[in-house]
């Protein structure tokens, strides 16, 4: 089936579609998968995955590097990057103050030229992203100096316009280890444009992984070449739209390009052969998990059930919940003030952000991201898992993290829901039955459970 878009972009980099707005979009339009790589910035991906919980759409967390060749651009583009990594956001961090940097010069170069746009109205079209040239040819348009998007390039801010400020220069292989770094796979975006075989050549030789084969202004005789290309060198094929919304160029290309989901089986199994990832069989420890923990599903939705229709918990109540999940911890919670109780989990039940709803669960005495996600998962089985020290155990057996870990923070949480929550995708079963299988595979090689 043709339902896959892997090059994508939101108004964290320089689209006109909110990250929100983008995947109600695709899936307006039929997308099954799509992945959001947005330039140089991976703000857009939890939102739009935020987004994807409610519909039957999976989020390919991405970004595309601008890298250069000879000061030639030379787009690397990163397909399930670990988003979270805090290298990844240092380096991303600098890039972002340099294309700040380079907006400001742009913009005094037009004020030099007697074109006297605002940088305020630029930093207010890209709003919290990282400002780029698309951003200023709004404002341009904005203030009357070109009646098209198109024309601001051609005639002040293109490659050749006298408004040009080159950008802080990373190579392909600067980029390539980046992604690599943070265990992503990386692709050379749309080979056809550079049209330029010694540049595709050193981008290869630089460690490049796959080619963006399918794209939207590829030619046929370019998809033919580059595909022959990819199976000489043993490279993936990707494919997507390169869409920036319908405030770019006044076209929006979402889904326009004719992309195979087998593309994305390739890519999904690259990146867990890269990175030593193994599934288990998740039907076979969903059965074991009665029989390895005190914390019984249909007890905790049954409970969630009934203590949750009137929009808080009472104290004895948060009880019952943190003793179903854990009685070495549960008594603990009757040290909390009842009025206390009320009002915490009053305001979790009118949020939707889940690392705040964690945050403030676990400023309640005895209760640690463990019981939380119990109260969060008894809210909804098929958003959320209960989470603890044998679920990350699995994962790390799996291959998804380098260590283990005997306590958890809402960023650690949210790590484990991502994955999760592709697990889910793939297995058609809910995020919480994820979670339990996760859990009795532990408990199957370990002895003893945590209940």
């Amino acid at each position: 089936m043709e339902n896959v878009d892997l090059h994508l972009h939101t108004t964290a980099s320089d689209g006109s579609y909110t990250p929100q707005e983008l995947v109600i979009e695709a899936a307006k339009r039929g997308l099954k998968t799509i992945a959001v790589t947005d330039h140089d910035t991976v703000a857009g991906i939890v939102p739009a995955m935020e987004q994807a919980k409610e519909l039957d759409l999976e989020v390919i967390p991405g970004i595309e590097f601008t890298t250069y060749v000879d000061n030639q651009e030379v787009h690397i583009l990163g397909y399930y990057i670990d988003h979270l990594d805090k290298t990844l956001s240092t380096k991303l961090a600098e890039l972002k103050d340099a294309r700040r940097t380079r907006g400001e010069k742009i913009v005094e170069k037009l004020n030099e030229l007697g074109v006297k746009v605002q940088w305020q109205t630029v930093q207010e079209i890209a709003g919290a992203g990282a400002v780029g040239r698309p951003h200023i040819a709004r404002a341009l348009v904005e203030e009357g100096y070109v009646k098209e998007f198109s024309k601001a390039f051609d005639k002040y801010i293109g490659d050749d316009g006298p408004a040009y400020v080159p950008k802080t220069q990373l190579t392909p292989k600067e980029a390539i280890e980046l992604i690599d770094e943070v265990g992503g796979i990386a692709v050379l975006a749309h080979p056809g444009l550079a049209d330029n075989n010694e540049i595709v050549n050193e981008v290869i030789e630089s460690g490049i992984e796959g080619l963006e084969v399918y794209y939207s202004k590829h030619t046929s005789d370019m998809i033919r070449k580059y595909v022959k290309l990819a199976k000489r060198y043993e490279l993936l094929l990707t494919g997507g739209s390169d869409c920036h919304g319908p405030e770019h160029k006044g076209e929006v290309l979402l889904g326009t390009v004719k992309a195979a989901d087998w593309l994305v089986t390739d890519l999904k199994e690259e990146y867990r052969a890269k990175n030593g990832i193994n599934l288990i069989d998740f039907d076979k420890y969903l059965k074991l998990y009665p029989k390895t923990s005190g914390l019984y599903p249909e007890e905790l939705q049954k409970i969630g059930k009934e203590y949750h229709q009137k929009g808080y918990l009472t104290k004895d109540e948060l009880y019952n919940l943190a003793h179903l999940n854990s009685t070495r911890s549960s008594y603990h919670v009757k040290k909390n003030p009842a009025y206390r109780v009320k009002k915490v989990t009053e305001i979790v039940y009118q949020l939707d952000d889940e690392f705040s709803q964690l945050t403030l669960l676990v400023g309640l005495t005895g209760i640690g991201i463990p019981t939380a996600s119990a109260i969060l998962t008894s809210l909804n089985d098929t958003e959320h898992a209960v989470i603890d020290t044998r679920v990350w155990a699995t994962l790390h057996q799996m291959g998804y993290f380098d260590v283990e870990k005997e306590s958890f923070t809402a960023d650690d949480y949210l790590r484990i829901m991502e994955i999760i929550r592709k697990l889910a995708l793939e297995t058609d079963l809910s995020t919480a039955k994820i979670g339990y299988a996760l859990f009795a595979y532990d408990v199957e090689h370990r002895e003893g459970t945590l209940h």
